[in-house]
């Protein structure tokens, strides 16, 4: 009921309050709003007035893929079911993907139940609203508690391998010694390197499909100019278009040339006679006699599942696996403890040049200059196709006008994301109905690290020609390089804004650590092979059994550790 000026003076007080609570508020509706505002489609998947706006095209019309699909066979629970097997995989994902294919070929029988739905190469158009919707755990919309990092994990048949940015990193050599020194020695082991290398070659990981796109040539203008590291990304795709259809994979890809699991590991789990359940929830573990003997869970229909098996590998992701863990019954305290995110977001640059940043390969090229700022913890830089949505991600809101010019400029803007390699975790809980509830938030020893990066991502762009540099600060902390303001400025300004809860726009697409493997009962929530200490034939197989920040993209680690 307020005058527009009123409301705009109610919400930037909120977002620059010194109570938490109010900023998540101001946090919280700017990012409902401004998604909905724009990736809202009109009937039909028409052009909205939005979108002519900023000039964005739409997703692109393409042809479909014309090579046909393996499609898999799934059961969409329509009644009240129970079903027997030896094995069963709770997650379809990285982790549980790969289980499935491994031990379904060993000649178990396996039941692999998915919270999601299954979705193919047709059912993938492009359109953010349907894809987040369909693909995204809670529509794409899921954050911490306080709503100071969104959290964006993949909730179909295949998980996050069929929403990443193919994006295939190896485990890196300093992180496995890191993590073999923490008790799990087989890190370091030949063993574990066949599991990558047997991994890497089923997704068929390759540097053959690196294409920059106008929006990467600003990343590697600016760091060939500064003198700094820049080589390409290692990807799981076979004949990628790399061109405009590229862009739009984050809500899958059209063309089947992501190697998700869904593509590669789901195949051949069904090939040996896998069974695939989805839009089917886990609520709690069967436990009889300190053993995992089943899964009881709730279809999308309401429908009641049970599943009796002799073992259960939980996969569900490092917010509800430990979710699953806890209304199970487990108590081991390090079950939800130990998350890590590797926090990320833009720093963004406005340039004379048309870029039209929503296409072209998604990643094809990273920067590893300050990956080492302390030991093994700094930052990657990377870049990725910026569809409105994930450019209204970080773009700071000072009122409606200023909000719409800089949409304006959308077709000119580069976000050059920092990615940070988290070393002080937050945890997992579960509220009064067992609903996941994730804490988080920036330790001292990681902000400075953070810190540098957006100073570092800034000069990036004022080398590459930038006009306008802004973070994604609640403030608005800017500068314009000759012209208005410095380097300097933009540092005192970023400080002042400060790194606290929701004083800044950060989001996960890494979500890892909350049931990590370990030596002992004291220090882990699981035994060096995954198995719970607490209940025997119960292991967990996903990025929840990272014992610390992978430092990188971490698909093809969770894959080798549910290999091996």
């Amino acid at each position: 009921t307020l005058p527009e000026e009123s409301r705009v003076r109610v919400l930037l007080s909120w977002a620059e309050s010194s109570l938490g609570r109010r900023r998540a508020a101001f946090q919280a509706l700017r990012k409902a709003v401004s998604y909905l505002y724009v990736m809202t489609p009109t009937l039909l998947g028409a052009h909205t007035p939005v979108w002519d706006l900023i000039g964005y095209p739409g997703p692109p019309r393409q042809s479909r893929n014309s090579t046909p699909s393996s499609r898999l066979s799934v059961l969409v629970p329509a009644q009240d079911t129970k079903l027997r097997c030896e094995i069963c995989i709770v997650g379809s994902g990285a982790g549980g993907g790969v289980a499935a294919a491994v031990l379904a070929a060993a000649g178990k029988n396996v039941i692999v139940l998915e919270a999601g739905g299954y979705y193919d190469d047709a059912d993938f158009d492009g359109a953010e609203l349907g894809g987040y919707q369909r693909l995204y755990a809670e529509g794409g919309s899921a954050a911490t508690a306080d709503h100071s990092v969104g959290l964006l994990a993949g909730e179909c048949l295949g998980g996050g391998t069929v929403v990443n940015y193919t994006t295939s990193f190896r485990t890196p050599d300093d992180i496995r010694g890191e993590w073999a020194a923490q008790g799990i020695p087989w890190f370091t082991a030949a063993e574990y390197t066949s599991s990558l290398d047997a991994v890497c070659a089923r997704l068929s990981v390759n540097r053959n499909h690196n294409r920059i796109s106008f929006r990467e040539q600003i990343l590697d203008r600016g760091l060939r100019a500064l003198g700094w590291h820049v080589d390409t990304m290692p990807r799981n795709v076979i004949g990628c278009d790399q061109g405009k259809i590229c862009g739009y994979c984050g809500v899958g890809c059209p063309l089947g040339a992501k190697q998700s699991v869904a593509k590669t590991w789901m195949v051949d789990a069904q090939k040996s006679g896998a069974r695939m359940v989805t839009e089917t929830r886990a609520l709690k573990i069967r436990v009889e006699a300190g053993h995992a003997t089943g899964v009881e869970a709730v279809s999308r229909g309401g429908h009641s599942v049970s599943i009796r098996c002799k073992s259960v590998i939980v996969a569900c992701g490092a917010v509800q696996t430990p979710a699953l863990l806890l209304r199970s019954g487990l108590r081991n305290e390090h079950i939800g403890s130990n998350l890590h995110l590797h926090p990320v977001s833009n720093v963004c640059g406005v340039f004379d040049e048309e870029l039209r940043p929503w296409e072209g390969t998604m990643q094809a090229i990273y920067s590893d200059q300050h990956r080492s700022l302390s030991g093994n913890y700094g930052v990657k830089y990377e870049t990725t196709a910026l569809q409105p949505v994930i450019a209204a991600a970080a773009l700071p809101w000072r009122g409606p006008d200023q909000h719409r010019s800089f949409l304006r400029r959308l077709t000119n803007t580069v976000g050059v994301g920092v990615l940070l390699r988290d070393r002080d975790g937050g945890r997992v809980s579960i509220d009064p109905q067992g609903h996941a509830v994730t804490h988080y938030r920036l330790s001292e020893f990681d902000r400075p690290h953070l810190r540098h990066g957006f100073i570092s991502a800034a000069r990036i762009l004022e080398a590459a020609g930038a006009r306008i540099i802004y973070s994604p600060h609640a403030k608005w902390c800017s500068y314009e390089p000759g012209r208005l303001g410095s380097l300097e400025s933009f540092t005192q300004s970023i400080d002042s804004a400060g790194w606290d809860s929701g004083r800044l726009a950060l989001f996960s697409f890494h979500i890892m650590g909350s049931a990590r493997l370990g030596h002992s009962a004291q220090t882990s929530a699981t035994n060096p092979d995954g198995e719970t200490w607490e209940i025997r034939d119960l292991f967990v197989m996903d990025g929840s059994s990272f014992p610390s920040a992978s430092g990188v993209n971490p698909m093809i680690t969770i894959e080798a550790i549910a290999h091996r």
